[in-house]
């Protein structure tokens, strides 16, 4: 059975961030040494008899990354790494207005698509390019980092 899932963000409430703190850290522990390692969970509900269910070691990883997220407030959303996005949606997950994503298009910094009148970014794109440039920027830092010491002004 697939069960559909909004595409937008779900924002968790208060009590929903501290149950997903208890939940994180239970799960956390079978990734502390680094391994993924498969498991399985049981689910109660009022309405459902006890079901467990099996768990591959990513997905364990994905709930643990999901619900620290949750515990710090934040909204989460599920997308396939090779989904396309409009270009507003695009431009909401990096963080930029709409304008500069479309510059960003035109300038070929981002790969794109076209259906009928509209670009549809790539969303492993979209990762793909606020990694490298996070990297670029982290290498300018450190440059300026080293520049500095080199000329006597950090210490």
């Amino acid at each position: 059975m697939i069960v559909q899932t909004p595409d937008e963000a779900v924002t968790p409430t208060a009590n929903d961030t501290e149950l997903a703190r208890t939940s994180s850290d239970a799960l956390a522990v079978l990734l502390a040494d680094g391994a993924e390692r498969a498991c399985s969970i049981r689910v109660h509900t009022e309405d459902l008899e006890c079901v467990e269910i099996p768990l591959p070691g990513s997905a364990v990883r994905f709930l643990v990354t999901a619900l620290q997220a949750i515990a710090r407030g934040h909204s989460v959303t599920v997308l396939p790494v090779d989904a396309e996005l409009t270009t507003q949606r695009a431009a909401e997950l990096m963080r930029v207005s709409r304008p500069s994503l479309i510059k960003m298009l035109d300038e070929k910094k981002l790969p794109y698509r076209k259906v009928g009148a509209h670009r549809r970014v790539r969303y492993d794109d979209v990762l793909n390019y606020l990694n490298a440039e996070r990297a670029r920027r982290k290498k300018v830092m450190e440059e300026l980092v080293a520049e500095t010491e080199s000329l006597g002004l950090y210490k």
